[in-house]
């Protein structure tokens, strides 16, 4: 009971936290390109992780995030995967970005 307590009150921290923070202060900013695209042009892959999540009802999810580099330019791509209990795929997507300066400073930068 105090698990779920916990991660209720994280769960709702993350989203009070999303809601009051500025939209344009953010140092990722969403791109267009792909895993190929990004080794098609000379990015290297310098970090991989994984993380999995197996649900109470047996999905399992899983969170790919990958940052590739190539000379001062830096993309983190991640995936996210949820398979069923027969590990077959039910949802998939995935998301590149691009390091950036923040589009906006913040307070006392």
């Amino acid at each position: 009971m105090f698990t779920k307590v916990t991660s209720i009150v994280c769960i709702l921290s993350f989203f009070s936290f999303v809601t009051l923070a500025e939209a344009d202060i953010d140092q990722w900013q969403d791109s267009d390109k792909t895993y190929d695209d990004l080794v098609d042009e000379g990015f290297e892959v310098k970090a991989y992780d994984i993380n999995t999540i197996t649900s109470e009802n047996g999905f399992l999810l899983m969170f790919f995030v990958t940052v590739l580099q190539k000379d001062n330019e830096v993309y983190e791509c991640q995936e996210y995967q949820t398979l069923d209990n027969n590990m077959q795929t039910i949802d998939l997507d995935f998301i590149c970005r691009k390091l950036v300066q923040p589009y906006k400073l913040g307070i006392g930068t």
